[in-house]
C-alpha cells in the first residue's frame, strides 16, 4: 500500500465521524427542539420565542473563535465539545420528564448550542490543518454527505422514534427522554466511543 493510500485511509477514519458529530447537535438544537416543545403542548408563540434564541451561538461564534485558536489544540477542543454535547443530550434525557422541564431543557439546549458552535470552529480548523489542498478537495463531498446524514438522523429518525414511543406509552415526556438517550448511544457509536 502506498503512502498516499494509507493517508487517504486514515482520513476516512476520522472525517466522516467528525462531521456526523458536527451535524447532530446542530439539528437537535435547531429543529428537534421545536418539535419536542410542540409535542409537549407549547404554543407556537412561546416555542418560537424560546427556540429562536438558540441560534445565537452560531451567529456569534466569530467572537470566540480566536480563543479556540489560542487555547489548546483543535483536537482537544473537538473531543471536549463532543463530551459536553453528550452531557447536554444526557441532561435533555433526564430533564424531559421533569415537571419544570422547560427551564432544564432550555439550559441543556443552550449548553448543546454553545458547545456545538465551538465544536464547529475546532472541527473545521482541524480539518484545514490536518489535510492538504488536494485532500480537502477530495473530501469536501464526504464532509457534506456525513453532515447531511446527521441531519436526516436527527430530524427524521429521532423525531419518528419519539413519536412512535409516545403513541405506545402515551407519555410524550418519557418518549422524548428515551429518544434522547438513543441519540446519545447512536452518537457515541458514530464517533467511536462505544463499539
Amino acid at each position: 500500500m502506498s503512502t498516499t493510500q494509507a493517508r487517504r485511509g486514515s482520513l476516512w477514519a476520522w472525517i466522516p465521524s467528525l462531521y456526523l458529530a458536527e451535524g447532530l447537535p446542530y439539528v437537535v438544537v435547531m429543529s428537534v427542539a421545536g418539535v419536542m416543545y410542540k409535542n409537549f403542548g407549547m404554543s407556537n408563540t412561546d416555542m418560537a420565542l424560546y427556540t429562536s434564541w438558540l441560534y445565537l451561538p452560531w451567529m456569534i461564534k466569530p467572537l470566540w473563535s480566536p480563543l479556540v485558536d489560542l487555547l489548546g489544540t483543535r483536537r482537544l477542543w473537538v473531543w471536549t465539545m463532543q463530551l459536553v454535547v453528550g452531557a447536554g443530550l444526557a441532561g435533555l434525557a433526564f430533564a424531559a420528564p421533569l415537571p419544570n422541564y422547560l427551564q432544564w431543557t432550555l439550559a441543556m439546549f443552550w449548553l448543546i448550542a454553545f458547545s456545538s458552535a465551538t465544536h464547529d470552529i475546532a472541527a473545521d480548523g482541524l480539518y484545514m490543518l490536518a489535510t492538504n489542498e488536494s485532500e480537502q478537495a477530495a473530501f469536501v463531498g464526504v464532509r457534506t454527505m456525513f453532515y447531511r446524514i446527521a441531519t436526516i438522523a436527527g430530524q427524521g429518525l429521532i423525531v419518528v422514534l419519539a413519536g412512535k414511543l409516545s403513541e405506545r406509552t402515551g407519555d410524550v415526556h418519557h418518549a422524548w427522554a428515551i429518544a434522547m438517550a438513543v441519540l446519545i448511544m447512536l452518537a457515541a457509536r458514530a464517533i467511536g466511543l462505544i463499539t
